[in-house]
Order: structure tokens, then sequence, then C-alpha cells
């Protein structure tokens, strides 16, 4: 069989609909293509008669609709793995694409994994499964890299860091001015991605090792200036340093190493620079999303692993995380609906955190959720199987259940912000009195220390 293939799609299309073969009784073509050396209009490939193809393409879709090789279109972009189902639908999406030739098994010119190329081809939606050789590649990694477990230790609350309130508060105030400027990097970062330029990932992992190294006074303190810091920039480079940040405190609290906290970091900062190619109109837009806007959105994964690419030094495990950051470990997750034993422990530490920065925070479509209805959320998910429970159990010794910076309403009809979390007691964290005008007094209590003072709600 010729290893280079291209086949039209038009009489494919009408076959699949039909349920017909495209032979007739006698096992002739029944007009569907031209003889081979024909040329393909608008193209210098040569046509492949249908007629050596009918055993394995056009007789599995008789069987059962069901490719027996990879199905790549012309430029090398894989639209369909091999053993997938070829359904009417998929062939449709690929002719209101434009897409009319395809070509059976891996071309010459596939882009490999390493490939320096920046244009290429989005996947068809084939029953929500989306690839391109990039991620294609990044799962064969991914089997070997799951072989070796990534260890994890919570560190235990009398082991935690601590500063003092006052050096805590001071130390955020000094967060925040590095927080904007790591969100001017991130932005950066993304405006020469987005031109197909080669660009250094060392300034942002400066970025992302000031955050480490000051997490190391206090595991509340990255938490905090999350919930204090606001910009008016947009509000995915913000959203891509809250997620970082929130990824390091979680890591840390974990147990990692530094070389596996750096990662993560990293990792966290940029596994949302895909949703720059998403169309602004629905990236911005202040409407629901239907459909067709929502295939746009589950494919960011795939465009993160793309611009990836042009970024140097970065780690396998952050290309890991860019493109399974959006799976669930109970499989309703996406770009590939994968499950708990196919994700990267990375991933489902940093999918924690995203999710929570993005309830939390306004979109042009919605309010931000409060944290402790986002908490409460994750907790939910995380009992429903979508979060690995152990790694729920960190997120919350990290943020607590009424998360740092969240304002509660105390049993003595009291208003206090929370300012540290407390890992043995979820629900009774370390809070800053307000006064009735909602102003801080300064005045500290630790919840834990105070059996007959708890919180009653979250304001």
């Amino acid at each position: 069989m010729p290893q280079d293939p291209t086949i039209m799609l038009d009489e494919l299309f009408e076959n699949a609909q039909s349920g017909s073969g495209g032979i007739d009784s006698a096992g002739q073509e029944s007009g569907l293509s031209p003889a081979v050396g024909d040329a393909v209009p608008g193209s210098s490939k040569a046509l492949i008669s249908l007629d050596e193809l009918r055993c394995e393409f056009i007789e599995s879709i008789r069987a059962g609709m069901t490719a027996m090789d990879d199905i790549y279109s012309e430029e090398g972009v894989l639209l369909l793995s091999a053993g997938s189902r070829i359904t009417p639908r998929f062939l449709q999406l690929l002719r209101e694409r434009g897409i009319f030739h395809v070509q059976l098994g891996a071309p010459s010119g596939a882009v490999d994994e390493s490939s320096d190329s920046d244009d290429y081809e989005l996947p068809i939606d084939i029953g929500h499964d989306f690839q391109t050789p990039r991620t294609r590649a990044l799962d064969k990694r991914l089997d070997g890299a799951l072989m070796m477990p990534v260890k994890i230790n919570s560190i235990k609350a009398w082991r935690r860091p601590r500063l003092s309130i006052d050096d805590l508060k001071s130390e955020a105030a000094q967060g925040i001015e590095h927080h904007t400027a790591t969100t001017a990097a991130v932005s950066d970062i993304c405006d020469s991605l987005r031109s197909g330029r080669k660009i250094s990932s060392s300034d942002l992992r400066k970025h992302i090792n000031h955050f480490v190294n000051i997490s190391t006074f206090d595991f509340d303190l990255l938490p905090l200036i999350v919930a204090m810091q606001s910009s008016d920039s947009d509000y995915l480079y913000d959203h891509c340093v809250n997620v970082a940040l929130l990824t390091l405190s979680i890591a840390a609290q974990l147990g990692m190493d530094r070389e596996s906290v750096t990662e993560l970091g990293l990792g966290g900062l940029l596994q949302d620079i895909g949703m720059m190619r998403v169309p602004d109109s629905i990236r911005l837009g202040n409407g629901e999303l239907g459909g067709r806007e929502w295939h746009e959105i589950h494919l960011h994964p795939l465009h993160t692993v793309e611009m990836l690419s042009s970024l140097t030094g970065i780690p396998q495990s952050v290309k890991f995380i860019g493109y399974q950051a959006h799976e669930r470990i109970d499989g309703s997750g996406y770009p590939n609906h994968r499950r708990a034993d196919k994700l990267h422990m990375f991933s489902r530490i940093v999918s924690l955190a995203d999710v929570f920065a993005a309830m939390t925070s306004k979109r042009p479509y919605r309010v931000a959720m409060s944290p402790y209805e986002a908490a409460k959320t994750i907790l939910f998910k995380g009992t429903a199987n979508q979060f690995d429970r152990t790694l729920v159990r960190g997120f919350l010794d990290t943020v607590s259940l009424f998360p740092i910076g969240s304002t509660v309403m105390l049993s003595d009809d009291r208003q206090a912000r929370v300012l540290r979390a407390n890992p043995d007691a979820h629900t009774k964290p370390v809070v800053e009195l307000l006064d009735a005008d909602g102003i801080i007094t300064g005045a500290v209590i630790d919840l834990s220390t105070e059996p007959d003072l708890v919180v009653i709600k979250a304001i």
C-alpha cells in the first residue's frame, strides 16, 4: 500500500452518510475518484485511486467507520488517530474548514514535537479528541514519565515557616509589586510568541525563583499576595501569575523538592498562554458561550503546546502541564478526556490552582465567585473524583476552607479578614478583625485557639 496517499473527501462524506462503501457488486469503483496519477485540484500531489484503498479504508467505513491509519491534512497535521471512529460529523467539519484532501499514514512532511515551525493547523473535533503531531509526541513521552512516581510528603503544621503578622504584611506589599512585574513579563513573552519568534524562558524563570525564595519565609505569603493584588491589565496575564503563585504554595505544602516546585511554578505561569490564540470575541466576550465557542476554548491547550515549542529552556514537565492542566481525573476535562492514570501529577496540581484562580476572578461574562464558594466547589469536586483527593487536602492546607484574603463573619457577629490557613483546622484560620466600616483594626485572632469562636459564614 502506498505510504502517502491523498483521498478526495466529498465522496467519502456521501459514502459515510449512505452506508455505501462506493464499491459495486463486482468489486469495481463506482465513480469515486480519478485514476492514479491525476492531479488533485490546487495541489501538486498525485491522487491515488480508491480501489487501492478499499480493503483498508472503505471497507472499514462499512464495517464500523473506523480509521485503519492515522489521517493527516496535506500540511501534515494529524486529524484523526488510527482506530478512531469516522463519523459524518467529522467529515462535515472537514468540509466546513475547507479541507478536501487528506493523507493516510504519517506523511513525510509531518511536523514532529521538536519542529521549529510555528505554522500549524488545528485538529478537528472528532468526538472530543484533539491532537497535533506535537501533542502526540508528548503522549509518548508521558507514558515514560508516568512510570516515575512523584513523591509527596505534606508538611506538618508545626513545620510550616511563619513570619510575624507585620512582616507578613510587609512582604506581601513588596510581593504585589513583583506580581505586577511578572504580569508584564508574561505579556511581553506572549507578544513575542504570537509573532512566532524564538525566545528564552530565562526571564520568567527568574521571576518564579524570586517567588520560590520568598515562599520559604512563610507558606501563607503567596496566597495573600494573590488575594491582595488587583490590576486593570488583560485578565489573562494576571491569571497566569495567580495560578503560578497558588501552584507554588500548594507544591511547597506538599513537601516537593526545589526543582519540582520551580517547574510547577513555571508550568502554572505558562499553562494558559494558548488562550492568546483564541479569538478576542470569544476570550473577551461578555455573552454566554455556544458550542462553537467552547470548541475553540477546548483547543487552547494545543495552542499552548505549540507556543511552548518556541520558548527555549522549558522543562518537559512544563509542556505536560500546558497540555493537561484542564483535564480531570474522572475524564471530564479537555482537550482529550484523559483519566487519572494518564495524567501527570504536576498537571493535577496546577489544575487545582487554575480552577480556584479562575473562579475567584471577575470575567467579562460573569462576576467573581467568593473564595469560600470556590474552595467549597473544589472540595465537592474532589469528593466527586474530578480532582485528586490527596491534592485537594494539600490545597485546603494551603488556602483554608475560608481562603486567605476572604472576609468572614464570626460567631460573635464581628467581621474579619482571613490572614493565614491552619492546616490542622481548615475551618478555623487566623483572622484579622475589621471595624463596623470594614476597616482593618490590626487585632489578630487564631481561631484554632478559641474553642468558642468560629466562622459562621463567608461574606
